[in-house]
């Protein structure tokens, strides 16, 4: 029995997460039905509708007849403002003795990395900040507010309770299909569930939820051909390596696999380290192009692959926009948007929106370009040979235009996320480098060249991916020899200052991507990722 091994009075906790009609609740009756866990469970029950449809089901439930306590918390949404909601929720759950386990149903909108910081300390006490602030102007909660003060002085939650397994569950059938729309999750779920702020797309939630768990279940496997479910297992397995992929018909799995694993493991989860760990294991392969640096060969199983695209040479900015403007939906992150927005006020936000997150149709400024509807771009991708086998796409890539800092790179199906991730490191002086010694090195060992760390480094992940075509096609909008030798001219000026560099390499190529914050203005807090 599991409730044996579970000797602290860190009070464990189990994440679902998942589609509206992926099988969540069904598992979580499942686990309160089951025998094999001997554990007094408390659940905590996350619903964006109105109707509150799946806490009638569980409440209706003989479930409910039992011993275990249902807990819904008002309004729920552990992905937005009510995370602090749950905060004080599992706070309360803590001190109740009758509480062994506690298992949180997500909304389906949910991203489990927001729920997962949950159990940080950082969150805590920003928790508590905005606590203080909502009860200075609006009176507030007394007793959450005192929740909060009392978790936060013990150190945060994670002193009381801890993460112990994020388990995904995903609909066999419409996996694949998700892949394969240019949906954002106010298209599929209505204004009235989702914010007007949110434009997240139905693709990207789905990976998101995938790569961020330590359990993947595939349910509804019975209306899905043995092919279809091992090409599956074979896209979780490249999305996330470290994954317990489970298969199951009305979400019934050994609740042992699900309940008290102890598998979660938050800094591994948050870095993406098994979906990046491709740019781990580069060597230099032979390929049509001749040597270079290339992931180690996967076998074509179940016709699923994966590669790593790298150069060394900054993109033209409009021949990559050319690339992929009529083949994905792109999506362009713009950090004063979203500033701009804070400072003008409300009646600025109402009319412009104040989105930071906006399509190509709207940002680019490459007038001569014309720009399909979404149909057409889909159809466009679909039937191109080297990017309709694609389904996922992640990374960064450098700009010509754009010398200072690296663009971080998010495909997911149709749906293409482009923005500044910040300084590359060899714009970053030494001293705000990270202390830790093997990190440090793990920096230096991407150094390379003149350029520093400077590079294009994708990762691909499709169905029959042919990673010569792809690669040509990247490789063509690279800078040729001519342009190189005028940008490394400007570079290596030592009379030119940061900016002045920036102003001459801005004009010497047409550039209508969406704008990058200066170097400079990023958030002090930044850290440049590693992958």
């Amino acid at each position: 029995m599991i409730a044996k091994e579970l000797e602290t009075r860190q009070l464990p906790v189990t994440l679902l997460s998942g589609f509206l009609g992926s099988g969540k609740t069904t598992l979580l009756e499942h686990i309160l039905k089951s025998q094999d866990h001997g554990l007094r469970i408390a659940v905590i029950v996350n619903d964006m509708s109105t109707l509150n449809i799946d806490a009638t089901l569980l409440t209706n439930h003989k479930v409910s007849q039992t011993k275990e306590k249902l807990i819904q918390l008002q309004n729920g949404c552990i992905c937005c403002t009510l995370r602090g909601d749950l905060l004080a929720e599992l706070a309360r759950l803590t001190k109740q003795r009758g509480v062994d386990y506690v298992v949180i149903e997500s909304t389906g909108i949910s991203e489990p990395l927001q729920v997962a910081e949950t159990f940080t300390a950082e969150f805590s006490k920003a928790m508590l900040d905005a606590e203080e602030q909502f009860m200075d102007e609006d009176g507030g909660d007394e007793e959450s507010k005192r929740i909060l003060t009392e978790i936060v002085n013990m150190g945060g939650l994670h002193t009381l309770a801890k993460l112990d397994t994020t388990v995904t569950v995903i609909d066999a059938f419409n996996l694949l299909a998700n892949f394969d729309t240019t949906e954002f999750l106010s298209d599929r779920y209505g204004s009235e569930e989702i914010v007007p702020e949110d434009e997240r797309t139905i693709s990207d939630l789905m990976v998101d939820q995938i790569e961020f768990a330590d359990v993947v279940i595939v349910n509804k496997i019975e209306t899905v051909s043995e092919d279809t479910t091992a090409k599956i297992r074979r896209l979780i397995g490249l999305l996330n390596p470290d994954a317990k992929v489970l298969e199951s018909s009305y979400s019934r799995v050994d609740v042992r696999e699900i309940i008290g694993t102890g598998r979660f493991n938050f800094l591994k989860a948050a870095s993406g380290a098994g979906w990046l760990r491709s740019l781990h294991e580069m060597t230099v392969q032979n390929t049509g192009l001749g040597k270079r640096m290339a992931p180690k060969p996967e076998t074509l199983e179940y016709g699923i692959n994966n590669f790593v695209y790298s150069a060394r040479r900054p993109f033209h900015p409009r021949r990559l926009f050319s690339l992929l403007h009529d083949k994905f939906i792109v999506l362009q992150s713009s950090q004063h948007a979203h500033d701009d927005g804070e400072e003008e006020g409300e009646d600025d936000e109402d009319e412009d929106g104040d989105e930071d997150m906006e399509d190509s149709e709207d940002l680019d400024d490459f007038d001569d370009f014309e720009q399909p509807d979404e149909a057409v771009i889909l159809a466009n991708k679909r039937s191109h040979p080297a990017f309709g086998p694609l389904l996922r796409s992640k990374g960064f890539f450098w700009l010509a235009t754009r010398p200072m800092q690296f663009g971080e790179w998010s495909q997911a199906g149709g749906m293409l996320t482009v923005g500044c991730g910040g300084p590359w490191f060899a714009e970053v002086p030494d001293e705000a480098w990270p202390e830790d010694k093997d990190v440090r090195e793990s920096i230096e060992r991407d150094f390379q060249g003149k350029w520093g760390d400077r590079r294009q480094e994708l990762v691909f992940i499709g169905e029959g991916l042919d990673p010569h075509a792809v690669t040509v096609l990247l490789d063509e909008c690279l800078l040729d020899d001519a342009d190189m030798k005028r940008w490394e001219r400007v570079m290596k000026n030592k009379k030119l200052s940061t900016a002045e560099k920036n102003e001459k390499i801005g004009k010497m190529w047409e550039d209508g991507w969406e704008d990058w914050p200066e170097p400079g203005e990023e958030h002090e807090d930044y850290i440049p990722p590693m992958y």
